[in-house]
């Protein structure tokens, strides 16, 4: 189907017709190359994804798409914090894949179910050895969280504060600190969507972090309002230049490459 309003409505309907009473889930080769089990009644993501891949987030894809093949870093390194099931990490193995670029990935997702996917997709496609997973939540400072389940949307599950009430609970790193756990010193791009917590990762890491992991192209949820939000704003002031915005998300690259 044609990437227009036509061939969105058409993919939607193509979508009801095959997800209909069956909970899943499917086997898709979501992108050249790579492979994914899909489980589209808990997820919406997921759901995206079983038919009409390519519309999935095309504006964010292609922006990826075109940082890595015009980058001169070996290997190309891209970190996804609020990984999902690694629809983008999967995204940027193909990428690498097709354009026979050394790449390196981390994916960060602390949900152990939705981790489990996540997992699954990987070694489905045979990049687990490329990819690695940080089992760990992202945040400003370091502690301990617990994750707040959306009955309808694994994508949806958010983070918070741990209490001493909470039986189970994740780390959560900074940034930096989970690049270090994983000897990633430079990140050349960066998705980002952790539900709420984007900002404070990206304060955490533009005050303590080295300029080199600083992202040249940040892809982070801005949603549907006119004026520029908080994490949008906190880019620009870090030397970021706002390329575009999407229908969520928005696409920043930086203005100049640290030495």
């Amino acid at each position: 189907m044609p990437k227009t309003r036509l061939g969105r409505i058409c993919v939607s309907a193509i979508r009801r017709l095959v997800v209909r009473g069956r909970p899943g889930p499917f086997d898709v080769e979501v992108f050249p190359s790579v492979r994914a089990r899909l489980y589209p009644a808990s997820n919406r993501c997921e759901k995206r994804a079983v038919a009409g891949v390519q519309l999935f987030d095309f504006g964010e894809r292609m922006a990826l798409r075109e940082a890595c093949l015009s980058s001169s870093s070996e290997p190309f390194v891209f970190v996804d914090l609020g990984a999902n099931v690694g629809l983008y990490s999967l995204w940027m193995v193909s990428v690498a894949r097709e354009a026979n670029r050394p790449f390196q990935g981390l994916a960060v997702e602390p949900d152990p179910e939705t981790r489990a996917r996540l997992e699954d997709n990987l070694a489905a496609s045979g990049a687990s050895d490329i990819v690695a997973v940080a089992p760990v939540a992202v945040g400003e400072t370091a502690g301990r969280g617990a994750i707040v389940t959306h009955g309808q949307n694994r994508g949806e599950h958010m983070v918070r504060a741990a209490e001493a009430s909470d039986a189970d609970t994740v780390e959560i790193l900074t940034v930096q600190e989970i690049c270090a756990r994983h000897g990633i010193s430079r990140i050349d791009a960066m998705k980002i969507d952790l539900e709420g917590h984007d900002e404070g990762a990206l304060r955490g890491l533009f005050s303590g972090a080295p300029d080199t992991l600083w992202p040249q192209l940040i892809v982070v949820e801005a949603g549907k309002g006119v004026d520029l939000p908080p994490v949008v704003r906190l880019c620009l002031d870090n030397g970021y230049r706002l390329d575009r915005r999407t229908r969520l998300n928005a696409l920043l690259t930086r203005a100049s490459r640290p030495s």
